[in-house]
């Protein structure tokens, strides 16, 4: 089964160019949904990366829209999934990069025919906690019920508690040890820090937002029935 790789991206041309030289080396089968921002200042940087992987171009759908933020751009590239037939998609952000063989073959098939989530070692786990799903795969018919990924309120930041919360309510929520590196400045040292970081997951007022967002959806019961 494809897996339809959710991937927004900003300012990270070369983390893109990296991330599909990893995963055409190590995905079994899959479909990379690509989201790029109009005003993004290295948009012609993407086009050249884009260039150079051309001959992948039908694994390769590139949506491209207003800045919105990576919550709303997981909802557009899901449901551009969706359209397509996709059964099962993944969150991951343009600081990943797969290691191990299969990796997207092992989630797939370790959520078996229940709805649920399943998730790698992203090399993070001994700084936050263990089952925190930095980047994972689903159904899509957990979107299609849900109706997003992201819940609308959501900018950027406290996705994986979500996918987390969904994974448990579910009762499937299985770590699969499939190695798929997470390099942030946590692991990798503050160099690599740049301004899609400063804007988005280490800005302090995005996170204050988006806390009290996701506070706000996990009290709310609507979201387990709509999964029922």
């Amino acid at each position: 089964m494809t897996l339809g790789i959710l991937l927004p991206t900003r300012g990270r041309p070369a983390n893109l160019h990296r991330f599909l030289e990893a995963t055409v080396m190590t995905a079994v089968d899959w479909h990379l949904y690509l989201r790029l921002d109009y005003d993004d200042p290295e948009v012609v940087a993407y086009d050249d990366v884009l260039e150079h992987w051309k001959h992948y171009e039908n694994q390769i759908t590139v949506v491209s829209g207003e800045r919105v933020g990576f919550g709303p751009s997981l909802n557009e590239l899901a449901a551009r999934a969706e359209i397509h037939g996709i059964s099962h998609v993944g969150m991951f952000g343009d600081d990943v990069v797969p290691v191990d063989h299969g990796w997207d073959a092992a989630l797939v098939e370790a959520l078996g025919d229940d709805l649920g989530v399943a998730y790698g070692d992203d090399g993070l786990r001994d700084k936050h906690s263990p089952d925190l799903p930095t980047h994972y795969v689903t159904q899509t018919e957990v979107y299609r019920r849900l109706g997003y990924l992201a819940p609308p309120t959501i900018r950027h930041l406290f996705l994986d508690n979500v996918a987390r919360d969904v994974g448990r309510h579910l009762k499937n929520f299985v770590f699969v040890p499939v190695k798929i590196q997470h390099l942030h400045p946590w692991a990798q040292g503050e160099e690599i820090d740049d301004i899609t970081y400063r804007e988005g997951g280490r800005n302090s007022q995005v996170r204050r937002g988006d806390r009290k967002a996701y506070l706000q959806w996990a009290s709310n019961r609507e979201w387990k029935r709509r999964l029922a």
